[in-house]
Order: C-alpha cells, then structure tokens, then sequence
C-alpha cells in the first residue's frame, strides 16, 4: 500500500501544532531570536515523502532585504537504486519485453533526484514561508513477469524505460515554523515527484 501525501502533510502538520504548544510552554521566560526582525541562516535534514528520504536544506534570512526575505535551497536524493536489483536487466528494452518476449507488465516505479531554490520570507518571529523551483531528474522502470521464469529473480525483472524518463520542473511551497530556540519544523509540498516535504532545521542568528 503507497503512503498518501494528503494523509502525511495533515499528520504532520497536527505533530507540528502539538509540538508548538509543548514548547511554547517551556520558553516563556526565553528571550527567542526573531526570524522577522534579525538575520538567521539554517541548515536541516528534509524528506520528500513518499518518494526520497535523505536530502539536505539551507536558508538565510534577513531584514535587511526588503523587510525579510531571503533565499532558501534544498536537494533530495534516493537511498538506494533499482538498478542494485537482483532482477534489473539493463540489456532488454521495454519494446523486446513487450513485442518480442510477450510478457506481463507488473509494476512500474521511478527514482527522483532533485534541486530546488527558491525565496523565504519570514512573515513573524515564529513562521516563515517559502516558494521556488527546481530541477528534478526522474529515470523510470517497468517491471515484467516472464511466465517461464527464465528471466530475472523468478520470472520478475527490470528494464529501463527511456521514454518516460527525463528532466522535470519541480515546483515547491511551504512553511517553517519555529519549534525552539534553534530549531524550526518544515512542512511543504512539491509537484514533481508530488508529494509531501518534511524536514527539521537548525537556525542561529546571523
């Protein structure tokens, strides 16, 4: 069973909401660096979910431009290739496997590689908002199964497939909200792959 953006982005966002309250009851006597009204850089871990769980973000933000804003960067990779496959077979293409071989189309998956850039505006001490665009580099698979169960692991195997591969504009949005001192929780989405950003960010005053 795939994993639903729309459940994860409000599962997220309910955590972050519990989180604030939690820690905004330990910190009132706590003099918090203000991410509208002074200058912050960060860097964090952020997961595109339900496609790529390790990638890395950073921004920087000031008053100094124009009231708050600033520039934002973030690049998401996969953990592990399809190509690491015991049934991935580079030398078939989707024509011999379909035209020639005959044989049952089972699955089909992509890897994603992704960079994107974009503007960060911090609207309060508490919350940012940011918005851009990337390059995202999507190579696609199909996956057969071979009734005679010569090919591949036990009949399944993986072939590239060219033609839906390629370059793709990612389009991205979001927000990050302050959960410490020096910490700040993202929440966003991306349209390609689609899906749900999550991440957590270190931020010192600048």
């Amino acid at each position: 069973m795939g994993v639903n953006p729309r459940s994860v982005l409000l599962g997220s966002a309910l955590l972050c909401l519990c989180l604030v309250g939690t820690v905004q009851a330990q910190r009132s006597s706590i003099t918090i660096p203000d991410l509208k009204n002074s200058s912050h850089v960060g860097v964090g871990y952020t997961a595109h979910i339900p496609t790529n769980f390790l990638g890395f973000s950073a921004l920087y933000v000031t008053p100094k431009l124009l009231g708050g804003f600033g520039v934002y960067i973030d690049a998401r990779f996969e953990t592990r290739s399809l190509t690491d496959d015991p049934g991935y077979l580079p030398g078939v293409t989707v024509q011999e496997a379909e035209v020639t071989n005959a044989d049952f189309l089972f699955e089909q998956s992509s890897e994603w590689s992704t960079v994107d850039v974009g503007l960060v505006y911090a609207v309060s001490q508490e919350l940012a908002v940011y918005g851009g665009a990337g390059y995202t580099r999507e190579r696609h698979y199909r996956e057969y199964w071979d009734a005679s169960e010569t090919l591949g692991n036990l009949g399944f195997y993986l072939v590239d497939d060219p033609a839906a591969s390629g370059n793709r504009v990612n389009v991205i949005g979001g927000a990050l909200i302050r959960l410490t001192r020096y910490t700040l929780f993202q929440l966003g989405l991306g349209s390609k792959p689609p899906g749900a950003t999550v991440g957590v960010m270190l931020v010192l005053p600048h």
